[in-house]
C-alpha cells in the first residue's frame, strides 16, 4: 500500500502557491513594529552603554546592515572592455587635472 503524495495528482485544498501563512504574516507585522520602535530609541540606548568596548562591539555588529561588505578586486578579474573603460576614465581624469 502506497501512502503520501503521488506525482500527477491534482492538489485539493490548502493555501495557494505564494500566499503566506496568516500566522507568519501577523508575527512579521508585530516584530516589524517592535523593531521600528526600538530603532527610534537606538541612539540614546547606544549612548547609555558605559563600556567603550561594548559600544564598539554593537557598532561592529550593526555595520553590515548599513555598509556593503568590501570585496577585493584585482585587474585580472576585469574583462578587456571593462579594463579599457577603466584606463580611458583614468586618462580623462589625468587630463582634467592638468
Amino acid at each position: 500500500m502506497k501512502m503520501g503524495f503521488e506525482k500527477g495528482h491534482i492538489k485539493y485544498g490548502g493555501r495557494q502557491r505564494g500566499i503566506k501563512n496568516a500566522t507568519s504574516k501577523e508575527l512579521k507585522s508585530i516584530l516589524g513594529d517592535f523593531v521600528a520602535e526600538q530603532l527610534e530609541g537606538l541612539p540614546s540606548t547606544f549612548n547609555s552603554i558605559a563600556s567603550l568596548e561594548r559600544r564598539l562591539e554593537l557598532l561592529i555588529k550593526l555595520l553590515p546592515f548599513v555598509l556593503p561588505k568590501a570585496q577585493e578586486i584585482s585587474l585580472e578579474m576585469l574583462s578587456d572592455s571593462k579594463l579599457d573603460f577603466l584606463v580611458e576614465t583614468l586618462k580623462n581624469e589625468k587630463e582634467r587635472e592638468n
